[in-house]
């Protein structure tokens, strides 16, 4: 969950800053698991978001000009974002309402009040951070004390520990409510039927939580993760080996971990799909967990300003370049600056045979140069790009196309060649 205003905590001596603290990246959202009321249709053409939330059967996204976006189940207006809302820094989705936190540190809420969960403490100001369970909610000030409200039923999830200072997080779950302090260590209450507030003794160097239905989830600072209550579907058997986390999420009984080389890890129940990431996501920086849905934001790659290849290389456009088998070839190009030497695709520069066509215009190649091998070198004062191809004496009298891939997830570009002795 993002929060703008950081809150810095010294653990161990060490200044430690939650992972959902750090600096705000833009992407798109995606989502996986169960539909049924479309919390994972994420809105067409949704770009520039830099937080999301699940609740029981909604989703919620924040963009970066601080408005909210909402879609899913709608029963109870909670998906109706308050028109002219802005100034939004962090949001919550609970069971059947929502949460915003503006950047003055006022809180507005809206959707299902069936416990006045969305009925903000009057006066409510100095919040830093909101989270929100099914049907309560809590806000941290910056003063490092916690305020809760909505359903308390029988389990005291609104029942502020007495005395409790030094917050630097807070995480809701069903009926059970947890506090990072500043000390690494972490407070839950609430509902225990599940152990779901039986914090692990000894726990410490804590940097992030969350909690479940009947579960709860710490990150370390070691890049570790701690599960403790509900383990009905293997929710808290956390998998072997799972390091490098620099965030948490709790859905209803799975979890999500976000690892700091961008990719996510998910267990427990899989009922939906909510544990399935989908192949290849890589680039996240942001998730989150809903009842039986998952989300993630993926941070948007920056395209190359390619327009094109330079001479002596002819466009397919224009021509077919033709040039000597064994040759080695300078394929110029521009990206609109140097974007270092790590550009291409993975398998790429490649070429493939082709069929040679007599009607094509044909264009010799004027220049080449002397080399045993490709490579890829840059000129700056030229702003460009040299690829020197090295092709194959076997090559002579075919017809290849030359493909170059770049690695900012844009198309193939190619040239066309017709070989000679």
């Amino acid at each position: 969950m993002l929060v703008w205003a950081v809150l810095a905590a010294s653990v161990m001596g060490v200044v430690l800053v939650s992972p959902a603290q750090t600096a705000v990246q833009a992407g798109t959202p995606l989502a996986w698991g169960n539909n049924d009321v479309g919390q994972t249709d994420v809105p067409s053409g949704l770009t520039d978001v830099v937080d999301v939330d699940g609740g029981l059967y909604h989703s919620l996204a924040l963009k970066s000009d601080g408005t909210v976006v909402a879609w899913g189940n709608n029963q109870y207006g909670q998906t109706d974002v308050p028109s002219g809302l802005t100034g939004v820094v962090d949001m919550a989705a609970g069971g059947y309402h929502s949460l915003a936190l503006k950047g003055d540190g006022t809180v507005v809420a809206w959707g299902d009040n069936t416990f006045g969960q969305t009925d903000v403490p009057s006066g409510l100001t100095g919040v830093v951070d909101v989270a929100a369970g099914d049907f309560h909610n809590l806000a941290l000030k910056s003063d490092g004390t916690v305020v809760a409200w909505g359903s308390n039923n029988l389990y005291g999830q609104t029942d502020v520990p007495s005395g409790l200072t030094g917050v630097v997080d807070v995480a809701a779950g069903l009926y059970h409510s947890l506090a990072l302090k500043s000390d690494g260590t972490v407070v839950a209450w609430g509902s225990n039927i599940l152990g779901q507030t039986d914090v692990p003794s000894g726990l410490t160097d804590v940097v992030d939580v969350d909690g479940g239905f009947g579960h709860s989830l710490a990150l370390k600072s070691d890049g570790t993760v701690v599960a403790w209550g509900f383990n009905s579907d293997g929710q808290a058997d956390v998998p072997s080996g799972l390091t490098g986390v620099v965030d948490v999420a709790a859905g209803d009984s799975h979890n999500l971990a976000l690892k700091s080389d961008g990719t996510v890890v998910a267990w427990g129940f899989n009922s939906d799909g909510q544990t399935d990431v989908p192949s290849g996501l890589t680039g996240v920086v942001d998730m989150a967990a809903g009842n039986f849905h998952s989300l993630a934001v993926k941070q948007v790659e920056q395209a190359y300003d390619f327009t094109g290849f330079f001479s002596p290389v002819d466009n397919p456009e224009v021509a077919t370049n033709k040039a000597k088998a064994g040759s080695a070839i300078p394929v110029k190009f521009s990206l609109g600056g140097d974007q270092g030497l790590d550009i291409f695709e993975s398998g790429y520069p490649k070429s493939g045979t082709m069929p040679c066509d007599s009607t094509d215009s044909v264009d010799a190649i004027e220049q080449t140069v002397t080399a045993g091998s490709s490579s890829l070198s840059y000129d700056a004062t030229t702003d460009t790009y040299t690829y020197v191809w090295k092709t194959n004496k076997a090559w002579a009298k075919t017809c290849r196309q030359l493909m170059v891939k770049l690695n900012d997830g844009t198309t193939e570009y190619v040239a066309n060649f017709e070989f000679v002795k």
